[in-house]
């Protein structure tokens, strides 16, 4: 009897491949509610160590990926899911421990099932990339926006459309667009919100044709109209000197003056209905809120509601917090008409300290930067551990930094890093000693400055090709206004070595000598002073155009030294260090 052959065969199913990146990842990235397991290598790599010796990558808006470093020295994130098709390669994000990828063509875009309403004829090219429902969870609700606008930790901006999440981000002609933070080279699609709902449509080229031109008019009306006078209707400056709560919290009153609708605020779930034994708190509705400690003694309008978490006290935990789970951090709360008002939709800081002063000071190497960060933390309060008083006088510098215009200065030293560099001379054992020794980037305090001349490629090129002590003069010289500084013309001939030069709105003048260096140690005039003439005491400097002589007698004087210097690795910066 022929043996039957049965009616249905049964194959193995090829292995498939995931379509959607986001469930490729989530494979093989660390549990977010394990971070605290993982062993940081160091502060600005953003590699870490598992405790079974693997090793993952703080990568932006990913979460910690496990990752290899391959022997020519580059990272790759290992599919071994797939291994017929290799894994993306990271890129390291500049001045930040943070990494990114470009998304292999493979994986570039979501799936079929990921698009619903996608048609047969549409390109892959042309449909949005949408966010991943689970990952979509994880933002800010859109009834929290008027205009349905959410956020992830990172306060990158999404949308809603009907077929599901995009990210975005405003144009420069104020047209929300797609954008990614993972792929390159995506589609330009722009989307407008659906009139009396929260959810947003792409636009068709008729309409986003019709708004560039309408924005257009707008601007060119605009550029018409004669500008304002001083004191017309731009915001009044705050006062020189005025008290840093005071003024802050006129500021934030000024900016938020209608009362916020706070019944789906997050921060509501951080009080209690007992007042605890410990710390310092304020009461909103019947509930107990911890605040950031500060002198409660003179009735303040304003404090910062801590997180019931995560304490701010110490550097490292408050800037790796702001790089990592910016949610975390506190919130402000005013008061106003004797009631406490906690400001939610506006976050105190928008980024990590250190991103601040890299984005202000253009041409600080990265070891300058961090190192500027940690100072500013620890001066703010003249202490290691912050406090309201801090936090508040840090926001008023960052503000100030991003609107010189409209803001003044602070009389306080953080508002420019070459006031904050210590003194050197006091650290000599003579103060008359005619040398000094340059000192590391490590040690107690900001010892010095340092300027990356691969950040100035062009100017460095030229003093390179004649490195001559005028020509140091001049690159000096041209970096400093570069960086927003006024250099104040002083005869060359009775100053070879040396430049004067101010920042506006801060008044105090900067005096930099740029002498020899023999074996490490720079020379040093035991009086500068004296080196100038009467005349030049008698100069007009400085925004005040006061005489240099009247602010030598109010101390306004910042005494500099500085020159190049090459590390054992090679890598040659530009140093600043304070004299006196």
């Amino acid at each position: 009897m022929t043996p039957r052959q049965p009616a249905v065969q049964v194959n193995a199913i090829p292995e498939t491949y995931p379509l959607s990146v986001q469930a490729a990842l989530r494979s093989i990235t660390w549990p977010a509610d394990q971070v605290h397991l993982l062993h940081r290598l160091d502060a600005d790599s953003g590699l870490f160590t598992s405790p079974d010796g693997r090793l993952y990558a703080h990568v932006e808006n990913e979460g910690h990926l496990l990752v290899e470093h391959l022997s020519d020295g580059r990272y790759q994130i290992p599919f071994s899911f797939t291994p017929l098709l290799p894994g993306p390669f990271l890129t390291k994000t500049e001045r930040q421990p943070i990494w990114t990828f470009e998304r292999p063509n493979w994986l570039a875009h979501s799936s079929e099932s990921d698009r619903p309403n996608a048609t047969a004829e549409s390109t892959v090219s042309e449909q949005p990339l949408y966010l991943a429902p689970n990952d979509a969870a994880l933002l800010s609700p859109a009834l929290h926006s008027p205009d349905g606008i959410r956020y992830d930790k990172h306060r990158k901006t999404y949308i809603d459309t009907p077929d599901g999440t995009v990210m975005v981000r405003k144009n420069a002609t104020g047209q929300y667009e797609q954008t990614s933070a993972t792929a390159r080279n995506i589609s330009t699609l722009l989307f407008e919100q659906i009139p009396g709902t929260k959810l947003w449509r792409r636009k068709t080229r008729e309409s986003a044709d019709s708004r560039e031109s309408s924005h257009q008019e707008k601007r060119k009306a605009s550029s018409d109209r004669p500008e304002n006078k001083q004191g017309s209707s731009k915001r009044p400056h705050l006062e020189e000197g005025a008290d840093t709560h005071l003024a802050l919290t006129q500021s934030l009153l000024s900016d938020n003056p209608d009362a916020i609708n706070l019944s789906y605020s997050l921060w509501r779930n951080w009080g209690r209905s007992i007042q605890p034994p410990l710390g310092q708190h304020i009461e909103i509705d019947g509930q107990y809120y911890r605040i950031v400690p500060q002198d409660l003694s003179d009735n303040p309008r304003l404090v910062y509601l801590q997180h019931p978490l995560f304490s701010p006290a110490l550097y490292d935990a408050f800037e790796f917090m702001l790089r990592d789970n910016p949610s975390l951090q506190p919130k402000w709360a005013v008061k106003r008409n004797n009631q406490w008002t906690v400001l939610d939709n506006i976050a105190p800081l928008e980024m990590p300290i250190t991103q601040y002063i890299a984005r202000t000071f253009k041409y600080l190497s990265d070891q300058s930067v961090s190192s500027l960060a940690r100072a500013m933390f620890n001066q703010a309060n003249h202490s290691e551990i912050i406090q309201g008083r801090g936090l508040a006088l840090m926001t008023q510098i960052f503000r100030y930094w991003g609107d010189r215009d409209l803001r003044r200065a602070s009389q306080r030293e953080l508002v420019d890093p070459l006031l904050m560099l210590r003194n050197l001379a006091t650290r000599s054992a003579s103060p008359r000693e005619t040398t000094l020794e340059i000192p590391s980037t490590l040690g107690e305090g900001l010892m010095r400055l340092d300027l990356d001349p691969g950040r100035f490629p062009q100017h460095w090129n030229e003093y390179a090709a004649e490195p001559t002590v005028p020509r140091l003069r001049w690159l000096f010289s041209n970096v400093l206004e570069d960086d927003g500084y006024v250099i104040d013309l002083m005869d060359a001939a009775l100053w070879k070595d040396g430049l004067l030069f101010h920042r506006e709105k801060i008044d105090y003048m900067f005096m930099l000598k740029l002498p020899s260096i023999i074996n490490g140690r720079i020379q040093r005039s035991p009086d500068t002073a004296s080196e100038l003439s009467h005349a030049m005491w008698q100069l007009r400097v400085g925004e005040q155009k006061k005489p240099l002589s009247t602010y030598r007698d109010e101390q306004k004087i910042i005494y500099l030294l500085g020159g190049t210097q090459t590390d054992a690795l090679r890598q040659t910066t530009l140093f600043i260090v304070r004299d006196k």
